[in-house]
């Protein structure tokens, strides 16, 4: 079970045009904690945003805590797509774990969610329990969903591991490497399409090599 599963989100959800509420308040949202963080956004400004009272919002979300983790999930979802473990009927591994490569490097290397992130690892320090609801909702999410298409592909025979977790967080330190660390201290660093493609494949390919069967 991911860490902090157990703390479900509340969303109440009607018809289309509800949904379409919905999806103005997420939108809202997740412009205000991009831009202001989690303790510096309120629901006040994302209903201003979102053209919507501030009782729709609780009536639909509960609490911030709660839409900021839906916020995370919806930036989080693309990336989880690559980690379908059906994926593995009708593609190789390594093709898909090139494919969730270059999307990691597209999502992480864009100038707002580094933005973002440096301004929630700054609050992090005051209130910890903001680190943890993204970490629950974001990245361990992202991390379970990789471990299970790993698995799945072990007991085929296909890749070796004897530590499962180990090998998901060793494939994301191999796509980035330190380049994470240099982009959240102001280093620019953009990569063309080709740049990617063969940073990309070079991860995968040591990455296939270590868990060879």
């Amino acid at each position: 079970m991911i860490h902090g599963e157990k703390n479900k989100v509340h969303m109440r959800i009607d018809g289309p045009a509800s949904q379409r509420k919905i999806a103005d308040i997420l939108a809202a949202a997740r412009e205000e904690f991009f831009i202001n963080g989690f303790s510096a956004a309120t629901i006040e400004a994302i209903a201003a945003r979102a053209q919507v009272s501030k009782v729709t919002i609780y009536s639909r979300f509960k609490d911030k805590e709660n839409l900021f983790a839906q916020v995370v999930q919806m930036e989080c979802a693309h990336m989880r797509e690559n980690f379908v473990v059906a994926n593995l009927d009708d593609k190789s591994l390594s093709d898909i774990l090139f494919h969730a490569a270059l999307g990691m490097m597209d999502f992480l290397m864009r100038d707002e969610m580094i933005r973002f992130e440096r301004i929630l690892a700054a609050e992090v320090t005051r209130d910890p329990k903001i680190g943890e609801r993204f970490l629950d909702n974001g990245p361990r999410r992202l991390l379970q969903d990789l471990t299970n298409l790993l698995q799945l592909s072990v007991e085929k025979g296909e890749i070796h591991s004897d530590d499962i977790i180990a090998s998901a967080e060793m494939f994301a330190g191999l796509v980035m490497g330190r380049m994470d660390l240099f982009l959240r201290y102001g280093q620019k660093i953009k990569f063309s399409v080709a740049d990617k493609e063969k940073r990309a494949r070079r991860a995968v390919n040591a990455w296939m090599l270590i868990h060879q069967p």
